[in-house]
């Protein structure tokens, strides 16, 4: 494999949070997940809107009533390899 041409890919156990509104008022929840990203920080992760919907949508968390949702933690990183597909230039 050459260096620096393709993104690296990796698998991450984080923790997920949101909130539930209720009435007036609002509960948050959390959840440790596991996923694959190509995003290499937090804020990549949750500043990237198509890998929030993924993430919710694979947690059933698609309802009106869900807010503030991200991934609140990282608690392991591991790096499988390099994706050609995203070519880095």
């Amino acid at each position: 494999m050459s260096e620096g041409k393709g993104q690296m890919i990796y698998h991450y156990k984080a923790r997920i949070g949101w909130r539930k509104n209720r009435g007036n008022s609002y509960t948050n929840n959390y959840k440790d997940v596991e996923f694959l990203s190509r995003a290499a920080t937090l804020e990549m992760m949750n500043n990237d809107p198509q890998f929030i919907i993924e993430i919710m949508a694979r947690n059933g968390l698609t309802g009106a009533k869900i807010s503030n949702f991200g991934v609140v933690k990282i608690y392991e990183i591991k790096e499988l390899g390099e994706s050609f597909h995203y070519k880095e230039e």
